[in-house]
């Protein structure tokens, strides 16, 4: 909000007054007593663009709050003045978000440094969420309220009416590739069926996705990788229309495929290969051996090169990066825990090559904690530094809420997948270490209501239809292994006991395995070199083997929870 005042008022003047001011005779900051770098110099020339740098540096190192530029004539020239108010250190308490009731993911712990500059920013962030949603014309306004010395709540007040969603896709033109395979390529547009309709009477169940500007530049993208990946070198698309009424959109793309060429030759660093996949395969394993070496700067460009009538040669070449080994690994905002809890979690050390694959599991492993909130990519930040070959590692962790309640029942009959549930649970405090921490223990008070087990054995159900609970839990972290995943509930005895820890280890021993673990290996993105224009593919892995049985044996191991503790 400064920025736009600053530069909308005081450039204007410096404009105006660059036609009669000479030479710079003096330059001074007042309001700071910090070193300040400025473009502007005694001797030169007055010049409003070299003051409009100077003044956007000045905003955008976010260490004022308000600057301002006084420029007088004088008999030896002309005095300039940038007058500045220094911003206050805040640390933030809270953010509140006004109606709450549109799901942004900020991920700012409390104590974060906070600015006028800075909330501007994350006001900014929370838009571009919004938008992304499907709000197409929502807008973000934020106030700091302070609460106590040097603390504040932020405050993101929203505006915005209902979000716009996808309801139908066209494909126009020379699409050529089946309308399956089209839809299939969508990422951010894709329309998603649960249910099929019945002819006449029901439309099915459908998930609608978010309209943007930016979802239909991505899609776009993918859908040009999709046909290179299937050989249409030459083809072309574009948006041709997105028709917005009310709550809806209908978006339709352009495509013309151009010819489908014959790949004469493959050629991967001198090797040839025999068909995209095998491409693919080839750059799996060149970037899965580059990260395990601790480079982290790798890319393939692919060249094609037209030799007759749709007929090509095609070559990868492939760029990395120096190697970097494992520097400093720093874990922001984990006051509740202590630090050995989350590098037991981790399975890159300090000083080993950095290798990013091993990273992306050990996020992945701190995710299935359930200690804080998602950690995604943007939450982990890697510092090379060339000079010593070393690359430390930020990762930023957001706590979850420390108390929580709940009703929960069973998915099916009452029998069959667990008991009615009403609980309240907090975590408790940060005291102890090792597998005493107390802060990774969960204590709940609840109240069950069974129904006849299916297995009387192992249930108190036959002697208690409705028994209230006390319970203290350690959540299955994979660094803890055999001494986490465990409950002691008094109530029901060493032998339920027993059945939910085997349980749960096998759960979470096993449900990785079956997922395949998605995301552990990103799809790789290949700049194509071709005669019209540069454009990109995506290498991605192929589905996983068996993949209808894998996840019947995922519901049946959850199951197989449900039925334990009931």
């Amino acid at each position: 909000m400064i920025r736009h005042c600053l530069f909308s008022v005081i450039l204007p003047m410096s404009t105006a007054l660059a036609g009669e001011l000479g030479v710079i005779k003096s330059v001074a900051v007042r309001g700071t007593n910090s070193g300040v770098s400025l473009a502007t110099q005694v001797g030169h020339s007055y010049d409003a663009r070299v003051i409009e740098q100077d003044l956007r540096r000045l905003w955008f190192s976010g260490n004022f709050d308000d600057i301002r530029v006084e420029a007088t004539e004088e008999d030896e020239g002309t005095a300039v003045v940038f007058r500045v108010t220094e911003a206050q250190q805040l640390r933030l308490h809270a953010v509140l978000i006004e109606p709450s009731s549109y799901g942004l993911r900020l991920n700012l712990p409390q104590g974060t440094p906070m600015s006028r500059l800075g909330s501007n920013q994350i006001a900014l962030e929370a838009r571009k969420q919004l938008r992304s949603q499907g709000y197409t014309d929502a807008e973000v306004d934020y106030e700091l309220t302070p609460v106590a010395k040097r603390k504040v709540d932020l405050r993101l007040i929203i505006k915005a009416s209902d979000p716009v969603r996808v309801k139908e896709i066209e494909f126009a033109g020379d699409p050529r590739l089946d309308q399956k395979d089209l839809r299939g390529a969508l990422r951010a547009l894709r329309i998603r069926r649960l249910f099929p309709g019945v002819p006449g009477i029901w439309a099915g169940w459908r998930i609608l996705p978010a309209y943007s500007p930016e979802a239909v530049d991505r899609d776009l993208a993918r859908l040009e990788a999709l046909y290179l990946s299937k050989g249409y070198f030459d083809a072309r698309m574009r948006l041709e229309e997105a028709v917005v009424s009310g709550k809806e959109a209908r978006v339709r793309f352009l495509v013309q495929s151009g010819p489908l060429y014959h790949v004469r030759e493959w050629t991967v660093s001198g090797d040839r290969v025999g068909s995209p996949q095998a491409f693919c395969s080839a750059m799996f394993a060149a970037r899965r051996d580059a990260e395990r070496e601790g480079i982290i700067d790798f890319s393939v460009t692919l060249h094609v090169q037209p030799v007759a009538n749709a007929v090509a040669d095609l070559t990868a070449r492939i760029v990395h990066g120096q190697p970097y080994r494992t520097g400093r690994i720093e874990f922001v905002d984990y006051a509740r825990y202590k630090d050995a809890t989350l590098r037991r979690n981790f399975l890159l050390d300090e000083g080993a090559p950095l290798d990013e694959g091993l990273l992306r599991k050990s996020v992945a492993r701190l995710n299935r904690t359930m200690l804080f909130e998602p950690v995604s990519d943007r939450d982990v930040v890697i510092r090379p530094n060339e000079k010593t070959g070393e690359a430390d590692i930020s990762v930023r962790l957001a706590r979850r809420k420390r108390g929580a309640w709940q009703l929960a029942g069973p998915a099916g009959p009452a029998s069959l997948a667990g008991p009615l549930e009403a609980s309240i649970g907090s975590r408790l405090p940060p005291w102890g270490s090792g597998i005493f921490e107390l802060s990774t223990y969960t204590a709940s008070v609840s109240m069950l209501a069974f129904a006849h087990p299916i297995l009387p054995a192992l249930s108190v159900a036959a002697k208690m239809p409705r028994l209230p609970v006390f319970a203290v839990r350690r959540p299955f972290s994979p660094g803890e292994g055999w001494r986490s995943g465990f409950s002691v509930v008094p109530q029901f005895g060493w032998r339920a006991s027993a059945v939910t820890y085997a349980t749960t280890q096998i759960q979470q021993r096993t449900l990785p395995l079956l997922a395949g673990n998605p995301g552990l290996k990103p799809e790789l993105q290949v700049a194509v070199e071709r005669p019209m224009g540069e454009a990109s593919m995506f290498c991605a892995l192929p589905p996983a083997r068996f993949l209808n049985w894998r996840r019947g044996a995922v519901l049946a191991l959850q199951i197989l929870g449900a039925v334990s503790a009931s």
